[in-house]
């Protein structure tokens, strides 16, 4: 099985997209926040206007190569799908390249992950989590990552071990769920209570994890956090779920908004979160931060042209 090996792996739309200011990102182990202390409002606005990054993807996750290639610098790159952010882009899951240093040869860490059982997994809910090492430097890992548990967890214990792609390790039992199946009336205030901890966040364009997201990354985020898979893109998402009218919506749904693009053609261009008593929680747009608000007076409220429901 091949996995991603580092906290957190851009999927880029070539490999001629980077740029100097994303070396950071290129690296394995990745330098994430160095990466993105390094860009300006610009250059991150450049990720969506000239559609370099395409999305991201976490410690762990299974992924499939599907061709390989050598960049200018002697860089070898892979392009992959991700087979747990569906995609009309690729029946197979969500399509971009990747550094190949960034990718771990991990056959059975995550086999329940590939079989579908959740039992031996575990799920951080915090913004981020350390996993100490054994035997290696401690790795700043990202909300969603999911890791197979490496020995069973007890009532009580401070810490679940865990076996990685980067060996075996444990994070603080506060910082992680385990997989279990949840009551869809709890699942509705998990939602809201792990999204708020990303008020204030900045936007970043193709994000997917704890160090930033898009408005769909962080929807997606949320709900594999619960066990739920959605696709990547708000223009996928939108087709799945249970389709609930506009006035019909209650905490958990998610609420999609519409509007014409570049040539005029009217689609859906974000998503948001809906918390209940008419707030919205979302990841506005580019060098904006994840916020709260009452849709109701908004453009969001304007724009508003589908519910969908995943939970109950």
């Amino acid at each position: 099985m091949t996995c991603i090996g580092v906290a957190v792996a851009g999927l880029w739309t070539g490999i001629d997209t980077p740029r100097a200011v994303d070396a950071p990102a290129l690296t394995a182990p990745v330098a994430m926040e160095r990466w993105l202390a390094g860009l300006d409002d610009a250059t991150r606005l450049a990720l969506c206007r000239e559609k370099r990054l395409a999305t991201q993807a976490l410690l762990d996750t299974p992924v499939t190569v599907i061709e390989t290639a050598t960049g200018t610098d002697g860089m070898a790159w892979s392009r992959v799908v991700v087979p747990s952010q569906p995609s009309s882009l690729d029946a197979r899951g969500y399509p971009g390249w990747l550094p190949t240093a960034q990718l771990a040869d991990a056959a059975g860490v995550a086999r329940e992950r590939e079989s579908g059982d959740a039992s031996g997994r575990v799920f951080v809910t915090a913004p981020t989590a350390w996993l100490q090492r054994v035997g290696g430097t401690p790795v700043k890992i990202s909300f969603a990552t999911q890791l197979a548990l490496a020995a069973p967890v007890n009532a009580g214990d401070a810490r679940v071990d865990v076996v990685t792609a980067l060996g075996r390790g444990w994070l603080s039992r506060e910082s992680v769920r385990l997989a279990e199946t949840a009551d869809p009336k709890d699942t509705a205030t998990t939602l809201e209570t792990m999204g708020r901890r990303f008020d204030g966040l900045r936007y970043l364009w193709a994000g997917n994890s704890g160090f930033g997201f898009d408005c769909s990354g962080f929807v997606h985020s949320l709900f594999a956090a619960v066990g739920v898979t959605l696709p990547r893109d708000a223009g996928d998402q939108v087709d799945t779920g249970t389709s609930v009218s506009l006035e019909a919506r209650r905490a958990g749904d998610l609420l999609y908004f519409e509007k014409p693009d570049d040539a005029g053609r009217v689609q859906v261009d974000h998503v948001a979160l809906y918390l209940g008593e008419d707030r919205i929680l979302h990841a506005p747009t580019n060098n904006a931060r994840i916020e709260c608000r009452q849709l109701s007076g908004s453009c969001y409220a304007r724009e508003l042209c589908a519910v969908r429901r995943h939970l109950g």
